[in-house]
């Protein structure tokens, strides 16, 4: 018969037995529920409340490039994925790093404290961390109530872990279902409470009940032994073997006859010959512990770089599910499978814990090139993956302790347990640390300013009730683009303003098919589109938008284009076309009423248009940049790569009080005038002449110049200026003559990062030392090739100009003191 060894002796087929194995088995998984489940909810909700404080932050005075101070309006620093890049960090450090210090530390102290006291402490602090988040009005009360949820449950999961070896073997499987349902069930309700549209102050008033749940599961629910030191410290004759020992060196079976006196006086003299732990045992049983530990750390090491690093990158343009969407389900899936297997013990059980941890690192490794390579065709694929990963890490964790506590000596389980919950900890904190650079550099690094542009020019971007101005406003992004939603979501969130809903697919033939849920009838329709590689689809899905919302009587429809399609080709080549003229007549034929754009490539093609063009620039942001990111700026010269660029350069070095330089004798550009027919003369000696005495005169062919840097770079910073970065092969040239000269570091600023091809490989291999883009293009992929790539944030301009054209306001403002060279 399967008796516990720490508890009194019980007939399983008696009423009594199984009542108090069932109560048992419950309130460890009560305990497992709410030990974690508050953890849980606290990220959510300390997140959201961030975000809140964030976008309320009071105006503070910032001296402008000229002396000036410039008024900030709005410090909401979001990264790409719905981040700040600091006080995310700080959340996450606040999550992680009090349990495994905890963790840690306390395997070697925690017996002097009675049970009793540790459970009252979880609860308390559980209770100060939702007080604490619910009432913060500061970022820094926000980290702290975190760091109190981290303390009660890195002290909950040690001292339960521990407490188990006081009860049957099962209720280790009843703890790790809990601790499996805790991530579902709190992500559910916490979002279910929050929808239902409830604030997150009111969702965590609720949530108080969880640490009182916990409360009365360990003083109201379990079945405690009765020798058990609930309110007494071990060393009063209950030393960490003592107790054990007392208990589970009976017999496993045993007649009634042995609980005479006489026994019970054997068992009470065996017991006072058994020696407490001392430092040297428990680092002896650390050691021993380490072939399970390792695989454990490796596991939570391998899943949570997955969660942390990988899943958001994880995005399928092509599917149904739009980028969100896909995420939460990779969440609900991983949740689940953790559940399934931590509810498994009671199933089968698995020895080979580093089997387990080899399979997690080829997860890891598998989805890490998927991202990097693109080559899984759906996200059914990943949803598989993510619920393997899911399954392996849950059996990690309930195995390895069912096997700690099944191979370890009697006298030493007690801290073998609570010295063995380190493991999982520490894995998370090393995949938080291999992560950060991944989520922060590959994918969420876009330099937000603080101010929207320089030269005390003052935007006030903070959140206004726009949709209850007159006609209302609504906001779509043209394509599922995680790029263009993010860049949507932005400007929606300065605006305080929820994106419209619209769906955007291609049927199975790739025709565009554009369904609008929502009326626009009488609004203003702001379209915002990011140009991806697939350009032509990119235009198409623009103008079946654009012509929904005309035929669905909008208003006004206003095209938010920051990088407009086909710039390059605004000139006529020989037999060619001026596509972009074309272009131009396409989208007023559709409709759109309005554009913003953001510096095209030739400002004559305003021209092409027959409605209002605004071209906004960047280069206030670039230059905001340069004098905070770049260490010694006033060391550096600002260099055009060729003559033609010239004039932005020059515009460069006047704000920024530099010195300038030009690369003279680059190989011509394919779109250069110098090779259009209409505008040279043709090479050729002898051409038939209208009339004998009109001879065409004989023309010289140009030879190329040898490279020249006119001005001196020697020991200076070389800064090239341009408005698109496209094939890099000019600017690799530049780089490598520049350094010839003696620059010793190159920076490149570009408005448009295209980066096509082998773009992002040739950069890391070059002497250039760092490319500055903005997000009006996407390319996260080639930021994740190339960390050199860096990313500054303009969607502050772009919901000003939004904000400015739906109220009527002057556009002029935002022009103050750009000239038309920037």
């Amino acid at each position: 018969m399967d008796r516990a060894l720490n508890s009194d002796p019980v007939n399983t087929a008696d009423t009594e037995g199984r009542q108090r194995r069932w109560r048992n088995w419950i309130g460890f998984w009560l305990l497992g529920l709410c030990n974690n489940f508050a953890y849980v909810v606290m990220l959510s909700a300390a997140h959201d409340i961030l975000q809140k404080q964030e976008s309320q932050n009071s105006t503070t005075p910032t001296p402008g490039p000229n002396g000036t101070n410039i008024e900030i309006r709005n410090s909401n620093n979001n990264s790409r994925y719905d981040c700040n890049p600091v006080s995310t960090a700080a959340v996450l450090l606040a999550d992680i790093l009090p349990t495994l210090i905890i963790k840690f530390t306390a395997p070697f102290y925690i017996h002097k404290v009675p049970y009793g006291f540790r459970v009252l402490v979880c609860f308390i602090t559980a209770v100060v961390s939702f007080l604490m988040v619910s009432f913060s009005s500061t970022i820094f009360m926000s980290i702290f109530g975190v760091i109190f949820a981290s303390v009660s449950s890195g002290l909950g999961e040690l001292s339960f872990l521990a407490l188990s070896v006081f009860f049957r073997r099962d209720v280790l499987s009843g703890w790790g279902s809990g601790t499996g349902a805790a991530g579902v069930a709190g992500a559910l309700l916490y979002s279910a409470f929050t929808q239902a549209g409830l604030t997150p102050q009111v969702t965590l008033w609720i949530m108080l009940v969880v640490p009182v749940i916990l409360a009365v599961s360990y003083f109201f629910l379990l079945v405690f032994p009765s020798s058990f030191p609930q309110w007494r410290r071990h060393e009063d004759n209950h030393s960490p073997s003592t107790v054990v020992n007392s208990q589970e060196r009976r017999p496993l079976i045993e007649e009634e006859a042995d609980t005479d006196e006489n026994s019970e006086t054997q068992e009470e003299q065996e017991d006072k010959n058994i020696r407490p732990l001392t430092f040297t045992d428990q680092i002896c049983i650390i050691k021993a512990l380490l072939k399970f530990i390792v695989p454990l750390g490796v596991v939570y090491f391998a899943e949570y770089f997955i969660n942390q690093g990988l899943m958001e990158l994880l995005y399928f343009a092509d599917s149904r599910l739009s980028h969100a969407e896909q995420y939460r389900w990779y969440q609900t899936l991983y949740q689940i499978g953790v559940f399934v297997s931590r509810t498994s013990l009671v199933c089968f059980k698995i020895r080979k814990i580093f089997l387990m941890s080899l399979l997690q690192c080829l997860n890891a490794v598998l989805l890490g090139f998927a991202v990097y390579y693109q080559f899984l065709p759906n996200p059914w694929v990943v949803f598989i993956i993510v619920l393997y990963e899911g399954l392996l890490g849950g059996a990690a964790y309930v195995n390895t302790f069912f096997f700690i506590r099944e191979e370890t000596a009697k006298h030493e389980r007690e801290f073998a347990m609570a010295a063995a919950s380190v493991g999982d900890s520490l894995g998370i904190a090393l995949s938080a640390a291999a992560a950060f650079p991944i989520k922060l550099e590959g994918l969420s690094s876009a330099w937000v300013p603080r101010e929207p542009l320089p030269e005390s020019l003052e935007v006030d971007t903070k959140p206004q009730d726009m949709s209850s101005a007159k006609g209302g406003l609504v906001i779509f992004t043209a394509n599922s683009n995680p790029s263009s939603r993010e860049l949507g979501r932005r400007i929606a969130e300065r605006l305080s303003v929820e994106l419209g809903k619209v769906q955007v697919y291609q049927e199975a033939n790739r025709e565009t098919r554009v369904r609008i849920e929502e009326s626009v009838r009488g609004k203003d329709v702001f379209i915002i589109q990011t140009i991806s590689k697939d350009v032509n689809t990119t235009i198409m899905e623009l103008l079946i938008m654009v012509y929904a919302c005309r035929t669905s009587c909008a208003r006004n429809i206003i095209g938010v284009i920051p990088y407009f399609p086909y710039s390059k080709q605004c000139k006529m080549r020989k037999r060619g076309s001026i596509v972009s003229k074309l272009l131009a007549s396409m989208m007023c034929k559709a409709g759109l009423t309005h554009l913003i754009t953001m510096d095209l490539h030739q400002k004559e093609i305003q021209g092409f248009f027959n409605i209002p063009v605004d071209n906004l620039r960047a280069s206030p942001f670039l230059l905001q940049y340069i004098q905070e990111e770049i260490p010694d700026y006033r060391n550096a010269v600002i260099v055009a790569k060729s003559p033609a660029s010239a004039k932005r350069a020059q515009s460069f070095a006047e704000r920024l009080r530099l010195g300038i330089a030009v690369i003279h004798g680059e190989a011509q550009d394919a779109e250069s005038d110098l090779v259009d027919g209409r505008h040279s003369p043709p090479t050729v000696k002898n051409v038939g002449a209208i009339h004998p005495s009109l001879e065409i005169p004989f023309i010289i062919p140009k030879e190329k110049p040898p490279i020249t840097v006119v001005g001196d770079v020697g020991g200076r910073i070389a800064i090239i200026v341009d408005d698109i970065i496209d094939d890099v092969d000019s600017f690799l040239a530049a780089a490598e003559t520049l350094k010839e000269r003696g620059a010793y570091k190159i920076f490149v600023m570009a408005t448009h990062g295209i980066l096509s091809s082998d773009a992002p490989r040739l950069i890391e291999e070059s002497a250039i030392d760092e490319v500055v883009v903005t997000n009006t293009i996407p390319h996260e992929i080639q930021k994740l090739q190339c960390p050199k790539i860096k990313t500054v944030d303009i969607s502050m301009i772009l919901s000003e100009a939004i904000r400015r054209i739906h109220n009527g306001e002057s556009m002029s403002y935002l022009f103050r003191n750009i000239g038309m060279d920037d």
